[in-house]
Parts: structure tokens; sequence; C-alpha cells
């Protein structure tokens, strides 16, 4: 039995033939004479049919003993047929238990692997059919601790139809390299560790990654990922994303920023780890400080719309940097990758391309980054002259403390103009909290958590615990003297309470405003990404961060790891920002002018302009007038109430 049904019909059919020989050797001592004239063969044929079709004896002729052994000899037939049966049902029956259980082998290759399972899949598994949606065979397998069905039935449900895009679902642990066999490592084309919800889900994810790691070794793959990059993402489809020795990409992320170098120790070399909380803080800040910037990155970080891609251009070799920026109509190049596969976001813009370099461009698809060709004129008396006015301090708000509030305060610090005020108010116990921003251990707001600092920033800070969900309190900040208001999910409750929390402050604040006509920006942070849908964006000043995005990110660097350096630069603190800018600072307002103008009027400040955003599209969703890419020929009446999208050093130049 504990070999299986193989076995046991192995054991029925060396029981069948001895009967055969026992009935043949019978035959030859009680009928000897038919026997001989039947010949060997003929009975032993004779007596199979005795074995599994007890009927034939019903045609048999002899003495009285013979009949009698091959009754008994029907009679064995019988019994051994009736457990044949039962047992090649209870085979099958277990067979198709397994293939319901998910626990067979996937045959796949150049497949995308999703370990583990939580409310981040739908969001990666719908980025991923959308990445796929031009490939005909495309197929993206799961493997988590549920039942096979349970997983089916919420894709189902969540996703919806999956185009061209096959999923496999397999019930295992994502944390055991025996596990993670089934799913066919080895073959796959990237790998996507899922974060588990939970209190915490990092360990889960760097056990993953070391099973992951300990499946590449024994199949002797290594570590080196070394994907090219050039044709973008769809390009990049035919040659898979795996390294130069065969290992695919693995993508990972972490909740907390001091857990990124023991996840990247256990990936390996081909691993690309972003760290979550942090992801969201730089996005919270980048994001509040300016409206409408959640529709550029999303836009930019999903696949519906442009992407980013990178592609070599040998027409471009010995041409500046610069002379590139206009060279594409329906394309805005915003960077360069080197031989090395180094990626510099707007370099100088001297720089002059060699023969292996590749440009980084947003584009709709990578089939539409092309030259123009024309050469476009440039409207010179639509140019504003160059013009950086100072910019007055501002006033935030930020409703709500966390693990990670203090890297918010720090960033917010950093790129806040001289005079600024930040105001922390949580109902929790803020002592120490001015330190945190130091971490040195000095400055005020000791003796209850209320109190100010002010840290390595030009900001000054100040901290005063109060209930954040009762209205009077949310009343007697003043919220009228503000220009921003953050509102921070506390990661120490659970997820549930703390978005019940965040959500109920939420309310009151949006009606605040809209009783009093504040104007504030407002940033929203919740736990459950399936919270969101109960409080979407009301307009474009006014929007919720959760972490979709970062699904949206993992999605991307599993189809281009090489955007890991990207993402790098865009949102971490030192790199290049996105920010919006008025467009009189770049064209005169009234003024009937392309794009092309407009590119040239930020390449002579050093910036790069990737879109605008109109005015009179401003409080239209889903985009509320921004537009990424647009078409360089297309002309526009900018009006002084219109902004330039910039890709630039940072918004003081000080990041």
């Amino acid at each position: 039995m504990a070999r299986g049904t193989p076995a046991l019909i192995g054991v029925l059919a060396v029981a069948c033939c001895v009967l055969v020989l026992v009935n043949g050797a019978l035959l030859l001592l009680l009928a000897p004479a038919g026997a001989l004239s039947e010949g060997g063969g003929s009975w032993l044929w004779s007596g199979f049919l005795r074995v599994i079709s007890p009927a034939v004896i019903a045609r048999d002729r002899g003495p009285a003993p013979y009949l009698a052994v091959a009754a008994l000899m029907a009679f064995g037939g019988i019994f051994l047929m009736s457990t044949l049966i039962p047992v090649i049902s209870a085979g099958l029956q277990n067979q198709l238990a397994r293939l319901r259980r998910g626990r067979s082998a996937v045959v796949e290759s150049g497949h995308t692997i999703l370990l583990g399972w939580s409310p981040h899949v739908h969001t990666v598994l719908a980025e991923l059919m959308e990445a796929n949606r031009n490939q005909r065979r495309a197929c993206v397998t799961i493997l988590a601790e549920k039942d096979r069905p349970e997983m089916e039935t919420a894709i189902r449900e969540r996703v919806g139809r999956t185009a061209t895009t096959r999923v496999v679902c397999r019930s295992g642990d994502p944390t055991d390299p025996v596990d993670i066999a089934i799913v066919n490592p080895s073959r796959a084309r990237s790998i996507i560790v899922i974060p588990p919800e939970g209190d915490d889900p990092d360990i889960a994810v760097v056990k993953s990654l070391l099973a992951v790691a300990s499946s590449q070794a024994a199949h002797g793959q290594g570590g080196q990922s070394g994907q090219s990059a050039e044709g973008g993402r769809r390009g990049q489809r035919g040659q898979g994303g795996q390294g130069r020795e065969g290992a695919p990409v693995i993508v990972a992320s972490v909740q907390e920023a001091q857990n990124l170098s023991v996840a990247r120790l256990a990936g390996g070399a081909s691993c690309h780890v972003i760290s979550a909380q942090g992801f969201i803080s730089r996005l919270m800040v980048q994001m509040s400080l300016q409206c409408g910037l959640s529709a550029v990155y999303t836009g930019l970080l999903d696949f519906e719309g442009d992407e980013i891609y990178m592609q070599r251009q040998p027409e471009l070799v010995g041409r500046t940097f610069g002379e590139t920026l206009g060279a594409f109509r329906t394309s805005c190049v915003i960077g360069l990758m080197d031989a090395s596969g180094r990626v510099r976001l707007n370099p100088r813009h001297d720089t002059v391309f060699r023969a292996h370099d590749q440009i980084v461009a947003i584009s709709k698809d990578d089939d539409t980054v092309l030259l123009s060709e024309t050469v476009p004129i440039v409207d010179e008396t639509a140019i504003s002259p160059p013009d950086v006015p100072e910019q007055p301090g501002r006033q935030v708000l930020m409703v709500g403390w966390s693990r990670h509030a203090p890297d918010i305060v720090r960033q917010l610090q950093t790129q806040l103009p001289p005079g600024s005020r930040v105001d922390v108010i949580a109902d929790t116990d803020l002592t120490g909290a001015a330190e945190l921003l130091t971490g040195e251990g000095e400055g005020e707001g000791e003796g209850g958590g209320d109190g100010g600092a002010r840290a390595d920033g030009v900001a000054e800070v100040s901290f005063r615990r109060a209930d954040t969900t009762r209205r009077d309190v949310l009343e007697s900040t003043g919220l009228g003297a503000y220009d921003h208001v953050m509102v921070i999910c506390p990661n120490e409750r659970d997820p549930r309470e703390s978005d019940a929390r965040t959500l109920t402050t939420l309310l009151k604040l949006r009606d605040l405003a809209t009783r009093h006509s504040y104007d504030f920006s407002l940033a929203t942070e919740i736990a459950d990404d399936r919270n969101r849908v109960l409080v979407r964006a009301a307009k474009a000043d006014d929007f919720i961060v959760s972490s979709e995005l970062v699904s949206l990110c993992l999605a991307q660097l599993s189809e281009n790891p090489h955007l890991s350096q990207i993402f790098d630069e865009l949102f971490g603190p030192r790199g290049v920002q996105i920010s919006l800018r008025p467009s009189v600072g770049y064209v005169r307002a009234g003024a009937e002018t392309d794009f092309y103008s407009v590119t040239a009027a930020a390449a002579r400040r050093g910036e790069i302009a990737i879109g605008h955003r109109l005015h009179d599209r401003a409080q239209l969703p889903p985009d509320y007038g921004v537009l990424i890419n647009p078409d360089k020929a297309e002309r526009v009446r900018y009006t002084e109430y219109d902004q330039i999208i910039i890709l630039s050093p940072g918004i003081h130049g000080d990041v």
C-alpha cells in the first residue's frame, strides 16, 4: 500500500500470472490429452481468459476434477478483477486529488514565478498580464500555502480574464526548496517574492530568497544578472529575463530598510530588493509637496501607459545628450546606459554618446522609440528667459506617527525651502521623537512628547500628542494655515485597526476642507490596499498612498531589472527628481507653441521636460490634466496656471 497504485497493480498482475500457470499445470495433470492437442500457447491463453473472464468456463468440457479446477480458477479471477478495478479507481482519484491540490510539477519554461500569497498578488498579476498582452504563450506560476482551487477562484474574482497569460497555481511552502522545485525555478524567466501578511513579513521573504538560492545552487546556476535591456520590456520578452549563467531575475520587497542588506545577501547578485516603507515614505513626501505628481508616478509604474525603455540607437553615436532631447517626436529621452550597464538620468548635456551606449526613454512602446524624420524648429519667441523665483516657506501638518515617520520628517526637512515648518500631531507617545531626527539624542521634545526641534534641515519641527480621530482636535490645529497635510498610518497596531483610524481621520479632514474651503494637499497612507477603493482620491491634490505602488514596482523590475537603477535615482534621497514647475518659467503665457520648444527651454536650464499638466483639465480624473510624453509637434497654448513636468536634480537642487 505504501508503494502506491502501480505497486498494487503489479502484485495483482503477478497473482494473475500465477493463476494462469496453475491452471495450465492442472490442465496437464487432469486432462493431458486435451492440453497436448491444444498446444502450450493455446492452453496458456485459455487459462488467462478463465482468470480475466470467468464466463469462459461455460464452454469447458472434460472430466469433473478438471471442471472443478476451472471453477476455482474462475473464482480466483473474479477476486482479482474485483480487486483491480477499485485499485485503479482509487489511483485515478488520488491523482486527480493531487492535481487539484496543485502538487504536480510545472513543465513550463520562460515563465514568471510568484512565491507567496497576499493582496499584492492580484496587482502584480494584473500588471504582468498587461505586460504579456502581445505575447501568445506567456505563463505566470504561483506557489503559495493555499489550496489550488481557492487561489484560482480568488484570481477569477479579483483579476478576471487572464487574456493571453496562462496562470498556473501550485500549493506549497514558498520557503521550502523542495516545494519551490515544483514550479521549475531553474527554467523561469523571473521570480517575484510576494511579502506575506503578518507582523514580520521580512522573515518569510528572506527565507524564500534563501530557498531560491538553494534551488539555484542545486541546478548549478549562477547569481549574476546580465540581461540586456535593449528593446525595452516587450522587446526583451523573447530573450527572457535570465542572467548570463541562466539564473532568473529575482525581485522582492522588505518592510523595514534595515533588512535590505540581509535580503540582498540571501538573494544573491541577481536579486533586486526594495524597501517598501522607504519607497512609500519617499513617495509620500514627493507627492505631497508636488500636487499632481501621483498621476505621473502611477503612469510610469504601470504597464498601461507610457513606460521606460532602453534602446541602442547607432544614429546617435557622436552626438551629445542635449542634442538627443529633441530628436524623438513620440519619446522623451531621460538618460543613458553605458556599456557597463550603469544608468545615468539627466547626465551632463554635453555627454557624448558612444558606440555601445543606450538611450533611456519614456515611450508608448519599444517600437515607438524612433528618431524624428525632420529637424525640429525651436520657437525662440515663445521661450521665457531663465528665472528662478524664490520659494516661500511651506507649512506641513503630519497627522499620525509610525516607525518610518522620522524618515518622512527628515526628507521634508531636506526638500522644504527655508522658513518652512512641520507640525506633528499623533495619538502616541512622542517622547524622543526629536532625537530620532538627528540620531544624536539632542533636541527638545521631552516631557510628555510635546515640543519642537530643528534637526539638520531648514524646517522647524514641532510635536503634539492628541487623539487625531477627534474632530475638535483637527479643528484646533488651524488647518487653513497649512499647505500640505499628510495622514500617516500607524504600523504598530493591527492593520485593520490602523486603517480604520486612518480612514476616520481622512474623512473628517476632507469634510473640514470642504466646509471651510481649505486649499491644502492631502496625502494619506493606508496599510491594506483593499481599503484604497473605499476612499478614492477626490481630486489631484488628494491622493492615497498604499502598497499598490510597491507591487507595480516589483512587476516592472521583473520585466526589466535594469529599471532598478532608474528607480533608485527617481525615488532615492540623493537622485534626480520629478517636479511640476509653472509653465511661465519656460514659455511665455498665452504663446502657442509645441513641446519641442518646451524641451529646448528646459534643456537650457540643465533639465528635461517630460510632460505637462493643463489647468483646465486639472480636476478631471483619472489623470487630472497630467500628460506624460506628449507629441512634441502638437501645439499648445499654455496659460500662467499650466505646469511643465520636469526631471531635475531636486526641488531645491540640494538632493
